[in-house]
């Protein structure tokens, strides 16, 4: 991405001045000032809210004791989860779709006129 150098912006300025003319660029100036404003105050509050989901995320909420269980994080050995191997890919889907629905008759003939 190309920078702009001082030149460049004296350009971007001088046209502005010629576009929108010396009354109204103190209020553009101060959009734009106001723009960058929120822009930043937004973009520090998201900063913000994901420093505090992260550091949620990082810091368990209680340690587990030594003789706690632990949460299991495998199904239950009674319910196991089927698998697919390639030399058993399972039955074929099929998929139908549903037959259009017939065509109306009009009632009468359109008038040409």
């Amino acid at each position: 991405m190309p920078s702009l150098g001082p030149a460049e912006i004296l350009v971007v300025l001088v046209i502005a001045l010629l576009v929108f003319g010396p009354n109204k660029m103190p209020d553009i100036a101060r959009q734009v000032g106001k723009g960058f404003r929120e822009f930043k105050r937004v973009q520090q509050h998201l900063k913000s809210e994901l420093r505090d989901v992260v550091s949620e995320f990082d810091a368990p909420s209680s340690t587990p004791s030594a003789g706690a269980d632990p949460v299991p994080m495998l199904p239950p050995k009674d319910d196991p989860a089927p698998t697919v191997t390639a030399a058993d890919p399972g039955p074929a889907a099929t998929f139908e779709l549903p037959a259009p629905p017939p065509a109306a008759e009009p009632d009468a003939p359109a008038d040409p006129a």
